[in-house]
């Protein structure tokens, strides 16, 4: 594998890691928790959660099962992309 393409999948890595953050951090406000509430419940520090939500740690998957059980939500709606992201994507 080249240096270009490490690098690549790389930024990839990350890109997924910002969205999931996101998602992660914009469904908790919906419920109206807070970054303690929601590390309390899963059994991580304030501080882990916080890298998870800025996308600089990616969570395994355990982690992620436990704060989609803790938000009432399914893990797959993290990695949904809403209509119109998907449909941007699509285009050249």
């Amino acid at each position: 594998m080249s240096n270009s393409s490490v690098l690549e999948r790389i930024c990839e890595v990350k890109k997924v890691s910002v969205a999931l953050g996101r998602k992660i951090k914009a469904v908790r406000r919906l419920k109206r928790m807070t970054q303690q509430d929601l590390a309390d419940r899963i059994g991580i520090s304030v501080s882990q959660l916080s890298c998870i939500e800025r996308g600089s740690k990616y969570p395994r998957q355990e982690i992620i099962v436990g704060i989609a059980d803790v938000l009432n939500i399914s893990p797959y709606e993290f990695f949904i992309l809403p209509e119109h992201v998907q449909k941007h994507a699509l285009c050249p």
